[in-house]
């Protein structure tokens, strides 16, 4: 069996900046990856089933009323976010669930973080976007704000010379959404780390005083690799999986593994614009639209965010109007005629993003496959409508109208997966400590979304590859 010092699983921010950091210490690291190592010229601007199949894996909940995926390919979700890249507000690191639980380590703050968010923002020539990048759509959202007396703030992103092409979400075919391919991966690789793709890693068998990973080559055989530390960066639905996997071959594992599942707070609310308004022009520029709202944030814990993008995008949401008007039932002649009427010009997408409880859980059905369910329990339930509360509000000041984002409710998950093999201090309630390692078995390390322990307040992605700094130096100094 091949042997190395570290093996990874997953190259996305989670597994591909400890991969950088131990091999930069001389230490034989191999990252194994499910998808393939794609380039510019893999990237098509393309919405279509077959493009995004190569680039996402999707899935529903039990219930089907729960849609998540997250990214595949050398480089994992960098390559198909919308590349917001905001460092999580203070509070969010204090936030205490129903039973009056601090779901973050102590020793885990803002304050601990900003030095890693600086790193990264380093490596991945992070900077705030200009006016003139902001899209349509955004800068319709951000007078929205304006009529409010309320403002919004510019995000920041690792995108140079954007040509707003509007396919941030199918991979840049331009090249100028910086993603793990254009820094940490190949920094690696210059220093010796080894990556694989075309690895499904099933699961993990203790092997001595290490572990050993077994996982199906890009020709679907059956292979091995044996270390003594292990990282899991495979996702925050993979990870777990990958662990539930291995219960026969790992004695004792953490109970709570695959639990405390929290989607980030994430509502999807839709915006008719009034009459007389500019047009939003939809489907033109980056598709997290350039701007953020923290206007709301100290009286319900929420951002907004406004966003852009294909016909598709709504096509795919059950965008119901409220009072009876047409469309009055989700998806159907009406709402295709409602669609045609008012879209690229009048509709704007956003997403709200919060602080929630973790009440979800993933688990893998009888094949082994993963499985999630979001329960819509009075907890969810008072915070989606809390946030169609802060929607609303801004509809009727504004003189728009907020559209239902399903048939009963609003669309509450998509890509922002967290919490389901997470670290905090508590010792029955998290499987791993704060340093990122599970606490049933030394030498694992999960670095993804999966250990985040609770919502970030804004888009997840900055906070889990700071986080993972801050795991992969700790590794460097003690294991």
């Amino acid at each position: 069996m091949e042997a190395f010092d570290v093996v990874i699983v997953g190259s996305g921010f989670g597994g591909s900046i400890p991969a950088l950091r131990l091999a930069g210490q001389g230490r034989r690291v191999l990252v194994l990856e499910q998808g393939e190592r794609l380039t510019t010229k893999d990237f098509p601007q393309d919405w279509g089933f077959r493009a995004q199949t190569r680039l996402f894996n999707a899935y529903t909940s039990k219930d089907y009323r729960v849609f998540m995926r997250y990214g595949k390919g050398l480089g994992g979700g960098s390559l198909i976010y919308a590349a917001a890249m905001l460092r999580s507000p203070s509070e969010a690191f204090e936030f205490r669930d129903k039973t009056g639980y601090r779901v973050w380590p102590t020793s885990v703050t803002r304050q601990v973080l900003d030095p890693y968010y600086a790193k990264v923002e380093a490596m991945m020539h992070i900077s705030r976007a200009s006016w003139a990048d902001v899209p349509k759509a955004g800068g319709c959202f951000a007078m929205l704000l304006d009529k409010m007396g309320l403002t919004c703030d510019r995000t920041m992103y690792p995108i140079v010379d954007c040509l707003q092409c509007g396919f941030c979400m199918t991979g840049c075919p331009f090249g100028k959404k910086k993603h793990l391919g254009h820094n940490y991966i190949p920094q690696a690789e210059t220093l010796g780390a080894e990556f694989r793709t075309g690895c499904k890693v099933h699961h993990l068998e203790k092997d001595g005083e290490g572990y050993a990973v077994h996982y199906a080559d890009v020709h679907n055989v059956a292979q091995s690799v044996r270390s003594d530390l292990l990282i899991l960066a495979a996702s925050a639905l993979e990870s777990p999986a990958i662990f539930l996997r291995s219960k026969p071959y790992l004695s004792g594992l953490h109970p709570q593994v695959g639990k405390n599942f929290n989607q980030n707070g994430d509502v999807a609310l839709v915006f008719l614009l009034p009459e007389g308004f500019p047009k939003a022009y939809g489907y033109l520029g980056r598709n997290n639209a350039g701007v953020i709202t923290y206007a709301f944030w100290d009286e319900h814990r929420i951002t907004i965010h406004a966003g852009a993008g294909p016909p598709a995008l709504f096509a795919a949401l059950d965008v119901v109007r409220e009072g009876g008007r047409k469309p009055d039932v989700p998806l159907g002649l009406e709402f295709k005629h409602f669609l045609k009427q008012n879209y690229p010009d009048r509709l704007i997408s956003s997403l709200a993003i919060g602080l929630v409880d973790g009440d979800g859980e993933v688990s893998v059905n009888s094949q082994g496959l993963v499985e999630f369910d979001v329960p819509m329990n009075e907890t969810l339930k008072a915070y989606i409508d809390r946030v169609a509360g802060v929607g609303r509000r801004i509809a009727q000041e504004t003189g728009a109208e907020l559209l239902r984002t399903s048939d009963e409710s609003f669309e509450h998950g998509d890509a922002h997966p967290l919490a389901t093999v997470r670290m905090g201090d508590d010792a029955d309630r998290a499987p791993c400590d704060p340093n990122g390692e599970i606490r049933s078995h030394r030498n694992i390390f999960v670095t993804d979304g999966a250990c985040i322990p609770g919502g970030t307040g804004v888009n997840p992605a900055h906070t889990i590859a700071a986080n993972a700094e801050r795991i992969a130096e700790w590794i460097t100094q003690n294991r």
